[in-house]
């Protein structure tokens, strides 16, 4: 799921051989203060290997009064698991993105605990957003706890993640077991994010 920036439309991208029958696509805008600005929810079939069209959404008279905005996309399989999202930042013109500079520091609750199976180790990270702002593009980058060193190579489901309030996130890490020194950590750092190190046992 996807928003084309030229025209503001949603539009659900199938890259697979199957056709995909009772979606829902789910787009939020927010303005930086975290309040409400637009909800729109449809349904939709999506054929296999091919672009299906959802619907556009009315931005230009928000981004006139606001100058930012925030644009949260989901996209939910008939069972109701989310199997796409996007997050945008939208601003009116260029010098309308300098109040990202102004967002208040984002509080984020994180846990990580690895598991070996094999050769490998994988861990699972939980985030949550606790505090009152949108955390953006929170990076995830995995230590040795013993010096700090990155362990290479590492695979992430996910990063640079964006988090609003009280929304939550599982990424997991996996890595072989040579590759670390010991113990491992992550550390999260983002855009109004202060620097912290998760230690994952």
């Amino acid at each position: 799921m996807q928003l084309d920036l030229s025209n503001y439309n949603v539009a659900v991208v199938n890259t697979t051989n199957d056709a995909q029958a009772g979606l829902t696509l789910t787009a939020n805008v927010y303005s930086l203060e975290n309040k409400v600005l637009l909800h729109k929810e449809e349904k939709r079939d999506a054929a296999a290997d091919a672009l299906t069209d959802g619907f556009q959404l009315d931005l230009a008279p928000l981004l006139a009064a606001e100058k930012m905005v925030l644009v949260n996309l989901e996209l939910r399989n008939s069972s109701g698991e989310v199997v796409s999202r996007n997050f945008y930042w939208l601003g009116a013109d260029n010098a309308s993105y300098r109040r990202l500079n102004r967002l208040p520091t984002a509080t984020l609750s994180a846990t990580a605990k690895s598991t070996r199976t094999g050769d490998n180790i994988r861990v699972k990270v939980e985030l949550s957003n606790t505090g009152t702002a949108v955390s953006l593009a929170t990076k995830l980058t995995l230590l040795n706890a013993a010096d700090g060193s990155r362990i290479l190579p590492a695979y992430y489901t996910d990063n640079y993640v964006s988090l609003l309030p009280g929304e939550s996130r599982e990424i997991e890490i996996e890595y072989p077991s040579k590759s670390a020194n010991g113990p491992a950590q992550v550390a999260l750092r983002g855009w109004n994010l202060a620097k912290q190190v998760v230690p994952a046992p």
